[in-house]
C-alpha cells in the first residue's frame, strides 16, 4: 500500500453529457471511486468531469501531455453515444496518441456502460478499436443493480485498485531522458508518414466526391416529396431512394474512417518528432518543421468543404428519415462517416501549432 504522502492522482473523465442526463451515473461513480481509492489504497483522487475545469491549462492538448507525464488517468465512460460526440472522439484520440508516444497506454482505463456490441478489435472505427484493445471495465450490470448494491461495491473496489495500480506502475518506472536523436531517421519517419497520409487523403477525397455526387438528385427528390403526393407514391420513392443511397453511404463511411485512422497515425508521428526536436534543442530543424506543418494544414480546405456539404445533406434528409426506416438505415453510413471526417479534420487543424 502507498503512503499518506503520495500526491493525488488526477483522473480525467470523458463522457457524453447527454448520457448522464438519463443514466445519472457520474455523481455516484465519482463519489464511490474517490472514497474507495483512499479507503482501500490510500490514494487521493482528483476527478475532473468537464474539459472546462480540467485544470491542465488553456491548451488542453499540452495539458494531456503533461497529465500523462505525471501519470494522470484518462477514463472514458463509454456508451454507443460516446462515439457520436466529436469532443469525446477528440479527447480519446489525443490522449491515446500521447500515451502511445510515452509508452503509457496503461493510463487509459475505459469504463463501458452500454453499447458493448459496437466494440471490436476488427472495427473500421478506430475509436472502437482503441476501447476494445484496452482491458475495459464492464459496468453494465453494476449500473443496472444500482449504487447501493453489492455488485456496485465489488466492482468499484476492483476499479479503484486497478486505477491505483496503473498509476503506480508508471510512477515506479524509470523516467525517460531525452536522447540525441538521429535527425535523418526522424525526418525519414515523418516523410514516410506524410506520403502515406497524402495518398490516403487523395483517395478519400475522391471516394467522398463519388459518394456525394448523388446528392443533387436526392435533394431534388426530397423537395418533391415534401409537396403533396399520395402515401403509396411517397413510400415507393423513399424505398428507391434508400436503395440508391445505401452503397454511397457505406462507401462514404469507409473512406472517412480510413482517413481518420491514417490521420491519427500521422498525428502521432508529427507530434513525436516535434517533441524530440524540442527536447534536443534542435531549433533550426524545429523552425523548418513549424513552417512545413503550417503548409500541410491547407489540406483541410477540400475536406472542410466535404464536411459542410455532408452536414447540409444530413439536415435536409432528416424529415425524410422520419418517414422511412429503410432510409434511416441507408443514411447511417453518411452520419457515421461525418463523425470520422470531423474527427480527422480536428486533428489536422491542430497540426499548425504542433511545433510551437
Amino acid at each position: 500500500m502507498t503512503g499518506p504522502a503520495d500526491p493525488p492522482i488526477r483522473v480525467f473523465l470523458s463522457y457524453a453529457h447527454a448520457d448522464d442526463v438519463v443514466l445519472d451515473f457520474i455523481e455516484p461513480f465519482t463519489k464511490s471511486l474517490k472514497h474507495l481509492a483512499f479507503a482501500d489504497q490510500g490514494r487521493t483522487l482528483e476527478i475532473f468531469v468537464d474539459r472546462e475545469t480540467i485544470g491542465w491549462g488553456e491548451d488542453w492538448r499540452d495539458g494531456i501531455r503533461q497529465g500523462i507525464e505525471s501519470a494522470a488517468i484518462f477514463m472514458p465512460i463509454v456508451t454507443r453515444q460516446y462515439f457520436e460526440r466529436p469532443s469525446c472522439r477528440e479527447e480519446l484520440l489525443a490522449f491515446y496518441n500521447e500515451a502511445v508516444r510515452l509508452r503509457a497506454t496503461g493510463l487509459i482505463l475505459p469504463v463501458v456502460l452500454l453499447g458493448h456490441s459496437y466494440l471490436s478489435t476488427e472495427s473500421t472505427d478506430v475509436a472502437s478499436r482503441i476501447i476494445a484493445d484496452r482491458q475495459y471495465k464492464d459496468l453494465k450490470e453494476t449500473w443496472t443493480d444500482g449504487s447501493r448494491s453489492a455488485t456496485w461495491r465489488r466492482t468499484m473496489l476492483a476499479l479503484a485498485a486497478q486505477l491505483v495500480e496503473a498509476v503506480t506502475i508508471v510512477e515506479q518506472s524509470p523516467s525517460a531522458t531525452p536522447s540525441l536523436l538521429s535527425s535523418e531517421a526522424g525526418a525519414a519517419e515523418v516523410s514516410d508518414a506524410l506520403k502515406l497520409f497524402a495518398k490516403e487523403n487523395e483517395q478519400t477525397i475522391l471516394g467522398m466526391k463519388n459518394a456525394l455526387a448523388t446528392l443533387p438528385t436526392v435533394l431534388t427528390t426530397s423537395a418533391q416529396l415534401l409537396t403533396e403526393r399520395s402515401p403509396s407514391e411517397i413510400r415507393r420513392v423513399l424505398m428507391e431512394t434508400a436503395s440508391e443511397l445505401l452503397p454511397f453511404g457505406n462507401n462514404f463511411r469507409n473512406q472517412a474512417r480510413i482517413l481518420e485512422t491514417t490521420t491519427l497515425k500521422t498525428d502521432q508521428v508529427l507530434r513525436s518528432r516535434s517533441v524530440e526536436l524540442k527536447d534536443n534543442d534542435l531549433h533550426d530543424q524545429l523552425e523548418n518543421e513549424r513552417k512545413y506543418l503550417k503548409s500541410i494544414s491547407l489540406v483541410t480546405k477540400p475536406l472542410s468543404g466535404a464536411e459542410e456539404a455532408s452536414n447540409a445533406f444530413l439536415a435536409q434528409m432528416r424529415p425524410l428519415e422520419e418517414m422511412s426506416a429503410s432510409l434511416r438505415n441507408s443514411m447511417r453510413g453518411f452520419r457515421e462517416g461525418v463523425k470520422s471526417l470531423t474527427s480527422a479534420l480536428r486533428m489536422m487543424q491542430n497540426w499548425a501549432a504542433i511545433a510551437d
